[in-house]
C-alpha cells in the first residue's frame, strides 16, 4: 500500500468508458460473425483468417480495456492491468508530467486520454470515463505544496 500524507482521502477509481469499449467489441464481433456466416454460405475458406483476426482483436480489447483501472490514492496514481497476470504501476504525481487530450465526442460523453511522462517513459491510458472529475482531481493534487507530499 502506498503511504501518503493524505491517508484520510479515499481511493478514486477511474475506468475506460463502458460504452466506447462495448461499441468496439460489438463492431468487431459483428464483422467476425458476418464473415463467418459469409464463409459458411459461400463455402469460402478465404474469409476464415478475417474471422479469426476480428475475434482475436475483440478478445484483446475486452481483456485490455475492461481490466484497466486508474486509481488515485493520496498523491500517487496506481495503474492496474489484467485479471490473470495482474500488473500494477505506481506513478508519483510530483515527478510526472501529465498531458490530457479530449476530442469533441469525448467532451460530450465525458471521456478522454491521459499520458504520463516520467523518466523518459510515457504511459498512455485511453478512453477514461469521468474525465472532468479526473482532471479536477489531478489539478487539485498538483496544487499541493511539495512539503506535504510523501517521499
Amino acid at each position: 500500500m502506498t503511504t501518503s500524507a493524505h491517508s484520510f482521502a479515499r481511493d478514486l477509481v477511474f475506468r475506460p468508458h463502458p460504452h466506447i469499449v462495448a461499441s468496439k467489441i460489438v463492431v468487431l464481433l459483428g464483422i467476425g460473425g458476418g464473415m463467418l456466416v459469409a464463409s459458411i454460405v459461400y463455402s469460402s475458406a478465404l474469409t476464415l483468417p478475417v474471422v479469426i483476426v476480428a475475434l482475436a482483436l475483440a478478445l484483446r480489447i475486452a481483456y485490455l480495456e475492461l481490466t484497466t483501472f486508474l486509481i488515485v490514492r493520496g498523491d500517487t496514481l496506481l495503474l492496474q492491468y489484467g485479471w490473470i497476470f495482474r500488473r500494477e504501476e505506481r506513478i508519483a504525481l510530483h515527478r510526472t508530467d501529465v498531458m490530457t487530450t479530449q476530442s469533441l465526442a469525448g467532451r460530450l460523453l465525458d471521456y478522454g486520454h491521459i499520458t504520463f511522462t516520467c523518466d523518459d517513459r510515457a504511459i498512455e491510458v485511453r478512453n477514461i470515463a469521468q474525465f472532468r472529475r479526473l482532471q479536477e482531481e489531478l489539478a487539485r493534487l498538483q496544487r499541493i505544496p511539495a512539503l506535504w507530499r510523501s517521499s
